[in-house]
């Protein structure tokens, strides 16, 4: 049987055309960073020179030491035989030659005449020199060289109860520093921290420290060593 025709509508589909996508806009270009510098280096300034010697052993700093011995951490010196020699010096090579300084050291009585002076000399250059001893009487004796007639003068001696007696030890410290006029030095001598004496305005001039004693027959100990550089 036939069916009569019916029409059909056919939709047509719609089809929504995609909106245009917005234009990629240019990205900042990265500012080129600075070239990096090099951080200098920090440079250590200069500081005085220092030295200390606890004697344990014989580590160089004592050239030509003349009666030297090092015994338990200590430098045993002396004795020296009988001489017409009035000064024994043994110099710290290892301090060096300075203008201006500070210098401390024990020093102990171990055997010998106890009339005989032991202790340090300071300022020692081709011209002058000075010395500081003590004896086990409890005398003191300051001296400096002479270079007309290559002698040693008294500057003072005496009894002091800043010197420990005997076999007890005493500490030597001396100051050469800048005097109150320029050129010059004022050099300043303690026993057991105690002031003894001064010498002002004294040429500055390079000079050497070291252990010595005056006349023979003496055996002493020295130990602790202190050698400072005072910058002006």
């Amino acid at each position: 049987m036939n069916w009569p025709a019916t029409a059909v509508n056919t939709v047509a589909p719609t089809t929504r055309m995609p909106k245009p996508s917005a234009a990629p806009t240019a990205s900042a270009s990265p500012t080129p960073s600075d070239t990096p510098t090099e951080t200098p280096i920090p440079t250590a300034t200069p500081g005085p020179f220092i030295f200390y010697d606890d004697f344990t052993a014989d580590t160089g700093n004592w050239e030509d030491c003349e009666l030297c011995t090092w015994q338990n951490n200590a430098l045993i010196m002396g004795p020296f035989p009988a001489s017409n020699e009035e000064m024994h010096m043994n110099l710290c090579s290892g301090c060096g030659a300075r203008t201006t300084y500070h210098m401390f050291v024990d020093g102990t009585f171990v055997d010998g005449q106890v009339d005989r002076f032991f202790g340090i000399v300071f300022g020692v250059s081709e011209t002058t020199g000075y010395y500081l001893g003590i004896s086990p009487w409890q005398f003191y004796i300051i001296a400096e060289y002479q270079v007309d007639g290559d002698w040693w003068e008294v500057r003072e001696m005496e009894w002091s109860g800043a010197v420990n007696a005997s076999y007890a030890t005493n500490n030597f410290e001396i100051f050469v520093q800048p005097g109150s006029q320029a050129g010059m030095v004022d050099i300043l001598l303690y026993l057991n921290s105690q002031p003894i004496y001064t010498f002002y305005n004294r040429p500055a001039t390079e000079s050497m420290v070291g252990l010595a004693m005056n006349f023979h027959d003496v055996t002493v100990k020295y130990d602790n060593l202190i050698y400072e550089e005072i910058l002006p």
